[in-house]
């Protein structure tokens, strides 16, 4: 069977399943693409289709000279890959925003050394770590708890890189790729002063580039108990972020109404579980010092503008990107 066949063949049997897609879509009443990656069928990446990308993009990376000492491994190259749906050409975009990001901003994407003594301070009293196990969609759950960042204590930079060292660890998984990520944010003992404490020009700049460039699925996002009197804060929030997102965000106001989502087993002690805050985010700090220096070598990972070349004009796309636009119809 020639190349040519096999492309036809291979694109009739991802309709066929695209259409299938469609017709359970419509029956199940999907309204939230983000539940599609919740049943078994949507997560079936086909290898035959992935690893051709994988390779593609890996030519590519190692073509573009304005990347300086580019990650091409494929747990790194497959976050890309995942997060646009296999889309070649969404995958190359991305990546670029990816290096650029890291670049122009070094104070949130670079040095994420979890011996610094004041991330080390934050992650310790457990700002932001993940859950022991899945959510009941086989998602990982990260949990923030707003009130264990002192604004005398911490800068903004540890705040952004308590986030950044946290999800280049996560998507090494990749499970965490395909499937996103549940968030659950108690928002207790947030004040004016967190808010403040960043800035609302540089929090919109921060949110907009890295919406962009971090190969995330935010799936949903559960705010727990959230002070009345900031209420004005989360719809602020809100506004900065695209309304996919906005209808993904649920707001709790009692432990009850959170557990009816977070299966209780899963969350902290303090919140119905098993375990500590102080003993989960112990758990998480062992983690980033396994992954010390690896989470060290990406701050080798730089964007030289200067060195980019000219932009030429695709004539056509590749096969492989057309083939990959067809694995997911409307996933995402």
């Amino acid at each position: 069977m020639n190349m040519s066949s096999s492309v036809n063949k291979l694109a009739n049997q991802l309709s066929k399943k695209n259409k299938k897609k469609e017709k359970l879509r419509k029956k199940k009443q999907i309204v939230d693409d983000s539940d599609l990656t919740t049943d078994t069928e949507y997560e079936k990446h086909d290898e035959e289709i992935l690893e051709p990308l994988q390779v593609e993009l890996r030519k590519w990376t190692l073509s573009q000279p304005q990347f300086v000492n580019p990650r091409i491994d494929q747990p790194f190259l497959r976050r890309f890959l995942h997060y646009r749906n296999n889309s070649l050409q969404q995958a190359k975009e991305v990546l670029e925003k990816y290096f650029k990001v890291r670049t122009s901003f070094p104070h949130c994407y670079q040095r994420l050394d979890i011996k610094d003594p004041s991330l080390y301070d934050l992650m310790s009293n457990g700002y932001v770590f993940p859950l022991p196990d899945k959510d009941k969609d086989g998602r990982t759950v990260v949990f923030g708890i707003a009130g264990n960042l002192d604004p005398k204590r911490h800068s903004p930079s540890d705040l952004f890189r308590a986030f950044v060292i946290t999800f280049e660890t996560l998507l090494e998984d990749e499970d965490n790729q395909r499937k996103g990520f549940t968030y659950v944010f108690d928002q207790t003992d947030f004040s004016l002063a967190h808010f403040t404490f960043v800035g609302l020009r540089e929090t919109q700049r921060l949110l907009s580039t890295g919406e962009k460039a971090m190969p995330i699925r935010h799936r949903k996002i559960h705010w727990f108990n959230m002070p009345t009197c900031l209420l004005f804060v989360y719809e602020l929030f809100k506004s900065l972020i695209k309304d996919k997102f906005q209808k993904r965000m649920v707001v709790h106001w009692t432990l009850d109404s959170l557990q009816e989502h977070i299966p209780v087993k899963i969350l902290p002690k303090e919140y119905g579980g098993q375990f500590t805050v102080r003993e989960l985010a112990a758990r998480w700090v062992e983690k980033l010092q396994e992954r010390r220096e690896h989470l060290l070598s990406l701050d080798h990972m730089l964007y030289d503008e200067t060195k980019k070349p000219k932009e030429k004009k695709e004539s056509s796309e590749s096969i492989f990107s057309f083939i990959g636009r067809l694995t997911w119809m409307d996933a995402y």
